[in-house]
């Protein structure tokens, strides 16, 4: 038997990304001439600073 540990698992995310969102939010847009469905206070900051994480 070894004892070394194995690392923990990382959860899973449970934000969806910039992606999951916009392909949901296309996804519910009909007709194509409306406009997506997205909502512009919910973006993503941290793509904006280089997927930087926030100090928590």
């Amino acid at each position: 038997m070894s004892t070394s540990k194995h690392p923990t698992p990382k959860a899973p995310d449970t934000h969806p990304s910039s992606d999951e969102r916009l392909d949901e939010a296309l996804d519910e847009t009909f007709p194509a001439s409306d406009p997506i469905a997205v909502d512009p206070d919910a973006d993503d900051d941290d793509n904006r600073q280089g997927k930087q994480k926030k100090p928590r």
